[in-house]
């Protein structure tokens, strides 16, 4: 990517954490640089020794905005161990970047300034992203010595309109935008998926500790507002340990298959396993019905919306009760929806040729991202991570290596034989709608080999607060997670379908930059995002 495509440009470089600030230029007076009165001024300092302990050097930005692919100029201060300056040094500058041999497209030059010990280095000028390592070689009447600095570039790009980017990369943008997204899709199954006082009583069940056979664990206690509906734990932890990371539910509204494995095909059946899961919840119907008959505001809620009360005798009451309570907890679920984010709002802005806001304006290491994310021939995670909520919603083997008990599961292969003997799968008789309505199940692939260790690909929406990664946490980071694209691991059981992808270090950092501008609010109302009163 080149800077040519954009009119307005602003860059920083960042050494280690510490990024430059927009400050003046120096002045030159007779040819030697005013540079003693800036040190106050500068935007870093970076001291190193060098290699045979013959100096210390301290580096500093001299132009606080040095510019991405321009040049610019820094000012570096020569002592020995015991403080003495060293004037009248000759010093060459040399860089390369860490990840390969790419040297700078400049031969820089320095110049004494007007302090002794004191130099200046023009001619700098960083044509790429990345780590790089500068060296300076120093010879004096001290000795000859080499002393190097590592360090980070990275530009910041302000894009006026549409520069930069394709019509076909416009269209994928589009795509991708949650101006997109149209309103969750009607759930047939569930006459009261999108019931206001259905959607209140469940918000009131998701927080109900009462549901679980210690009283200790509700739905929030794996899905927390707070950490984007996740609970920030490598497996789950109900009553017991589970063997699956929780994902979030943000969304969840769009999805026809539910768990990593896609074992139930409505949201309201999913609600209903972890109830009665022995590491989950640890609770069984009968006593989750009991508990809203005890209940006076749950009684009054539960009748006047699903009419009268059950029979805590009869287990056809009791089945149907426990049904009815899934597809409460499922109209709140499906109120809680992504917002836009920064990226949403850049993509906006592109789309309707306005300038992003200062606070949308994405960095040229975002940008760089973003297009290494949608290209087919590099990154190439839309074919798997696509639409405004970034996922397609399938099941993919992509090798994510684990050990221990869960090395061998079966993902959706099993998943698949689990939703079809489901007796609350979206053909039962608890199902609201036609058969005809039920596509997914009826047409879904089966006995097919990559359905063997395939799980679901999840949203990307929220995905800087939703660590640790994966169907079993196995990342615990995000960089981690992206790592393994480039040397792909074999699948633990079945075929993966990854191949390493081919990118350079940077191009890798640069999309997890882009992943971090799918961050932001939720969209819901607020009472929904905390326990009720």
């Amino acid at each position: 990517m080149t800077c040519g495509f954009f009119r307005s440009l602003a860059a920083f470089l960042v050494i280690g954490m510490v990024a430059f600030l927009l400050q003046s230029d120096i002045v030159l007076a007779d040819g030697r640089e005013k540079v003693q009165q800036l040190n106050s001024h500068t935007a870093f300092t970076l001291r190193a020794k060098s290699q045979k302990g013959h100096y210390h050097a301290t580096l500093s930005g001299l132009t606080p905005q040095p510019p991405f692919n321009k040049m610019h100029h820094w000012h570096v201060t020569l002592t020995r161990q015991n403080d003495q300056t060293v004037p009248n040094a000759a010093i060459k500058v040399a860089a390369n970047m860490v990840d390969h041999t790419h040297a700078l497209p400049t031969s820089p030059r320095t110049f004494k300034a007007t302090t002794p010990g004191d130099y200046i280095i023009k001619g700098v000028k960083f044509d790429r992203q990345g780590d790089w390592q500068l060296t300076l070689s120093i010879k004096s009447k001290f000795g000859m010595d080499n002393v190097s600095f590592k360090l980070t570039v990275e530009t910041a790009v302000w894009a006026d309109l549409n520069d930069g980017w394709t019509e076909d990369e416009l269209k994928v943008l589009k795509s991708l935008w949650i101006g997109s997204l149209p309103k969750p899709p009607q759930d047939p199954t569930n006459a009261f998926a999108d019931n206001k006082a259905a959607a209140d009583f469940g918000h009131r069940l998701f927080f109900d500790t009462r549901l679980s056979s210690d009283g200790s664990v509700a739905c929030a206690s794996c899905h927390i507002p707070e950490l984007a509906f996740t609970d920030g734990r490598k497996m789950a932890v109900g009553v017991g340990q589970t063997k699956r990371n929780a994902p979030t539910i943000i969304g969840v509204a769009y999805s026809p298959w539910l768990f990593w494995d896609g074992r139930k095909d409505s949201l309201w059946s999913q609600a209903l396993g972890p109830l009665e899961n022995p590491l989950e919840h640890g609770t069984n119907r009968k006593e989750v019905v009991k508990i809203i008959l005890k209940d006076p505001s749950y009684r009054q809620r539960y009748q006047a919306l699903f009419g009268g009360l059950p029979d805590e005798t009869d287990k056809i009451d009791i089945n149907r009760a426990f049904i009815n309570l899934g597809k409460a907890i499922a109209a709140y679920e499906r109120q809680i929806l992504p917002a836009p984010t920064k990226f949403d709002r850049y993509v906006e802005a592109l789309l309707n040729k306005k300038k992003p806001a200062p606070k949308d304006q994405f960095s040229l290491n975002e940008i760089a991202g973003l297009k290494v994310f949608i290209s087919d021939n590099q990154g190439q995670c839309v074919r798997c991570h696509n639409g405004p909520l970034m996922t397609d919603h399938n099941f993919h083997n992509i090798g994510s290596h684990i050990v221990g008990d869960n090395a061998g599961e079966m993902g959706r292969s099993a998943g698949l034989k689990l939703v079809e003997a489901d007796r609350t799968n979206c053909l039962s008789e608890y199902s609201d709608g036609s058969k005809a309505a039920c596509t997914e199940l009826t047409f879904a692939k089966r006995n097919a080999p990559e359905t063997v260790g395939a799980f679901k690909t999840p949203t990307l929406r929220y995905v800087s607060r939703t660590a640790p990664y994966m169907h079993a946490g196995q990342f615990q980071n995000l960089e981690d997670v992206i790592w393994q694209y480039r040397d792909v691991p074999p699948a633990t059981v079945g075929q993966s379908e990854l191949q390493n992808l081919i990118m350079t270090d940077s191009q890798f950092r640069q999309i997890e930059d882009f992943l971090k501008t799918l961050d932001g609010p939720i969209h819901a109302p607020q009472e929904y995002l905390q326990p009720p009163e």
